[in-house]
């Protein structure tokens, strides 16, 4: 189903996109398709909030979006479809915005970045990131769900929580790359995913009782969904500067299945990489040597078999690729500041 299909009169223009519109055609010289400040926008926001009667773009005033203007009292995700035509000006918000395109082509400006997006492609932006949207074109429909940063914590990174390693590259990607804060998915117009999205949309648009606790249901199946049939493809272009990339997510699930026994070695060969190209790729992406990123692996896997009191410290070493279990013991110590009996006991 398409988005035309499912809401025939959200593709029509409302006054207030109209009025955008009509405002970008009477001041061409403005470039208003263009990134631009706050400041430097204000006017026209106040125009076409007075002329079409509708108060939202008195809300994109501030350079800084909070969560009190957008969010309804007890709702942890909201969704909103794009206003065609408005001014593309720089802002930042302090919650998560997972920009949907469903229809057209649209300019997605972050930081120093011109991501060129069509239907199909789905960003998920850190907050605190300078972004700026640019969708002038009658056809583009653009919805954004936005979510408190502590729920999409809870339903996104709980999908990978059997996958420390992603986890941990998504989690340095959103928040820790001082250039690319963002993950950007081309799924093609996925229908699978993007159901989610006009299910999502659709409850949002009614008053059904427990609306709220239902959206980020369907906001977690939606982000199950998207890593499970697009997670090995989300395109992150600081990954490795020389585009080594589109193989950054395979390297990193090839790390977390075979953890116990893989070597840089073995991992570069596997790869047809350089040692040195390899550990670069690896810590760009997570913040950590390949070593280090092998060691949480499997201090993270020894806290979960430590939970098992029928499995003995040294048969977990053993299985852990730890030949001698005391320097299992010595490493599991520096590592959590209590031995592996200390930390059963506790837990």
């Amino acid at each position: 189903m398409t988005f035309k299909d499912a809401f025939p009169q959200q593709i029509k223009m409302i006054p207030v996109e109209n009025t955008f519109k009509q405002l970008h055609e009477q001041f061409p010289e403005r470039n208003l398709q263009l990134p631009h400040s706050g400041e430097y926008v204000s006017d026209i926001l106040k125009l076409a909030a007075q002329k079409s009667g509708n108060s939202f773009p008195n809300k994109l005033l501030e350079n800084r979006l909070e969560e009190e203007l957008f969010f309804r009292s007890g709702f942890d995700t909201e969704l909103y479809r794009h206003l065609r035509y408005l001014p593309a000006n720089w802002h930042s918000h302090s919650f998560l915005e997972v920009v949907c395109v469903v229809e057209g082509q649209a300019v997605n400006y972050i930081q120093d970045q011109e991501l060129h997006m069509c239907k199909g492609d789905i960003c998920i932006i850190a907050p605190e990131t300078v972004h700026a949207i640019s969708a002038f074109s009658d056809d583009c429909i653009i919805i954004n769900i936005v979510l408190r940063t502590s729920t999409f914590e809870k339903v996104f990174f709980g999908v990978l929580s059997d996958n420390d390693v992603l986890s941990d590259f998504f989690t340095h990607t959103l928040y820790h790359s001082k250039t690319h804060p963002y993950l950007f998915f081309r799924t093609g117009g996925d229908p699978e995913v993007f159901d989610f999205v006009f299910y999502a949309y659709r409850e949002f648009l009614k008053n059904h009782q427990y609306k709220e606790r239902f959206l980020n249901n369907i906001v977690g199946a939606f982000f199950i969904v998207l890593l499970r049939n697009h997670g090995s493809n989300v395109i992150v272009p600081e990954a490795d500067s020389q585009g080594h990339d589109e193989n950054v997510v395979f390297i990193l699930k090839y790390m977390q299945e075979n953890y116990t026994t893989i070597s840089l070695k073995e991992l570069a060969d596997f790869f047809n990489y350089s040692e040195r190209q390899i550990q670069r790729i690896i810590r760009s992406c997570t913040g950590m040597s390949f070593s280090q990123n092998i060691q949480k692996l499997k201090m993270k896997q020894a806290a979960r078999l430590l939970m098992n009191p029928k499995l003995s410290v040294s048969a977990i070493a053993e299985e852990l690729g730890y030949m001698d279990s005391g320097n299992f013991r010595q490493i599991f110590k520096k590592y959590y500041g209590m031995t592996p009996a200390e930390y059963r006991e506790q837990k």
